[in-house]
């Protein structure tokens, strides 16, 4: 059964609407480095530049992937995307909270908070692979 692009994001608003924070944010973070987040630049000093860049690029890739994954019905391409996003998110939150303390708490909260969606999201597909998986070899027997 084919499931439309138009029901893929009826099932699953938040992780696109997440996925594609993570590509806007991150392009941006891509194109502007250090600029991006006062918390990064005062938690990271000297090396916040290249480090916004980078992570920038790799959260904007992870909420492609993620995209890309979720709509093309390929989860094998949404769950690197997670991880990136979880990765990314994550790194934010910790910069941000070390860089601004409790200035920058909220944000901190909920960049964490989408952190831990995408890796609870990977462990959702990967226990509906391994049921698929047990159910086709119980068909086959």
């Amino acid at each position: 059964m084919m499931i439309s692009r138009r029901e893929r994001l009826r099932l699953n608003p938040f992780g696109t609407v997440a996925a594609s924070a993570a590509v806007v944010l991150g392009g941006i973070a891509a194109v502007l480095g250090d600029d991006i987040s006062q918390g990064m630049t005062n938690s990271l000093r000297a090396s916040a530049e290249i480090m916004a860049h980078l992570w920038g690029a790799s959260l904007a890739a992870g909420g492609l992937l993620k995209l890309y994954g979720l709509y093309a019905g390929r989860s094998t391409m949404e769950i690197p995307g997670l991880w990136m996003m979880a990765g990314g998110y994550g790194f934010y939150a910790i910069t941000v909270v070390g860089g601004l303390g409790l200035g920058g708490l909220a944000a901190g909260i909920l960049s964490t908070a989408l952190a831990v969606g995408s890796v609870i999201k990977v462990q959702i597909i990967m226990r509906h692979a391994r049921n698929a998986v047990r159910l086709h070899d119980a068909e086959g027997e």
